[in-house]
């Protein structure tokens, strides 16, 4: 069993466990090759290493929980330290080492955990300073900034970060004021992580212009750009005519190149590299989400040598894909789903009840997400055992 503190919506968790001792019910693949390409989209500091898994609460403090010891911790190494919130005014001894502030990012590579903070700067423009740490937040050394309203998207191999920074459209009033356009750029940048050397390898620009790094294997970068004809408000889909576009971005040659050009009526949400293939969650490019229609999603597995795509399954809106598997409901079907992509199976689960749960990313053997209460609909967000969850049995002690 474990222990769930509740909070608010969407926001993070301190969380005790308990062991079960049930298997995980699907392949697991860990590790940091050094070698290998890791791909991250997030909006907080939610990493997960073979040790265990590093997590923000809802005062944007950082936690650590070691899946060994089954025990969390803050990350913070100062004696006596309070855990208080600080600014760019406060006295280096007095921060706190596990604050991070609103929206930063992170991944640990090189035994290193890296920090992308979203600060402001005098004006008040948004800037992205990286910085490099010991595990455990000491040894803490800036990497290199920049201006950005974000960086959300991005990819690790060893000392090398490729990330999508996006800068929105700026427009002076007479009056002195400046505000946002519909325009946006996303670049797609490479930075040293040894001495912060920045390049920009790609640039898109349009209405509401989104570059997602959908995966990455062996030298190439496997890119999602998504934008409008027309300024899109948040719900016009239809309306502002919604374009994707993907491309294949070799690290090595600096070359772009289109691909999957027949996959014209869906768009990528999530997507994961397995066994040769690219396993994605897709959604239609003209979903209604200002109408509240609810949106079927599909999963597929693409083979990008043919581009052929096989239809796996048909999926809720909440369904996601993770590095080693997917986790999802069928509209009209009983209990849920697990789809391992390394054994290229789908396990049903009966019991399992998503109906009131949306889970963000894998965590070891655990799901990170959120549950709804169903009588105070309050959040509980936490980890819970994926056996847990496939056999129904994922209970909040007090």
């Amino acid at each position: 069993m474990m222990k769930i503190r509740t909070i608010a919506v969407l926001a993070l968790l301190i969380c005790v466990f308990a062991g079960c001792g049930k298997p995980a019910s699907v392949t697991e693949r860990g590790g940091q090759d050094k070698d290998a390409f890791h791909t991250y989209f997030m909006y907080s500091v939610e990493i997960d290493t073979p040790d265990g898994f590093y997590y923000t609460d809802q005062e944007c403090f950082m936690h650590f929980f070691d899946y060994t010891a089954r025990k969390e911790t803050i990350v913070c190494s100062k004696p006596n330290c309070k855990h208080g919130q600080w600014n760019e005014n406060t006295p280096l001894e007095e921060r706190c080492g596990a604050y991070v502030g609103g929206f930063s990012t992170g991944f640990v590579s090189g035994g290193k955990l890296y920090i992308m903070e979203n600060v402001y700067e005098e004006n008040g423009m948004r800037q992205i300073r990286i910085v490099e740490s010991d595990l455990d937040r000491t040894n803490q050394r800036e990497v290199t900034s920049f201006g950005s309203d974000s960086v959300y998207s991005f990819a690790v191999k060893g000392r090398m970060l490729y990330a999508v920074v996006d800068q929105m459209e700026q427009i002076d009033h007479k009056d002195g004021t400046v505000t946002g356009g519909s325009r946006k750029k996303a670049q797609l940048c490479s930075i040293d992580l040894t001495d912060g050397t920045m390049r920009m390898l790609m640039e898109k620009e349009d209405y509401s212009a989104v570059v997602t790094i959908m995966a990455a294997k062996d030298d190439l970068l496997y890119l999602d750009y998504s934008y409008f004809k027309k300024p899109f408000d948040g719900t016009n889909y239809k309306e502002a005519e919604q374009q994707v576009e993907y491309y294949a971005y070799s690290t090595k040659t600096g070359k772009e190149s289109r691909i999957l050009t027949g996959l014209k009526d869906d768009q990528i949400l999530k997507a994961s590299f397995a066994d040769g293939y690219l396993y994605a969650k897709t959604a239609p490019l003209d979903r209604s989400m200002n109408e509240g229609e609810n949106t079927d999603c599909g999963l597929v597995k693409i083979d990008l040598a043919t581009e052929e795509v096989r239809q796996i399954a048909w999926m809720t809106e909440q369904g996601m894909v993770f590095k080693n598997y997917a986790i999802y409901q069928k509209n009209g079907e009983q209990g849920g789903f697990v789809y391992d992509f390394w054994k290229n199976k789908e396990i049903a689960a009966p019991d399992m009840n998503l109906s009131r749960f949306y889970p963000y990313c894998a965590a070891g053997e655990y799901v990170y997400g959120n549950l709804e209460d169903a009588k105070t609909r309050e959040a509980n967000v936490g980890f819970f055992r994926l056996s847990d969850l496939m056999e129904g049995d994922v209970s909040i002690c007090p």
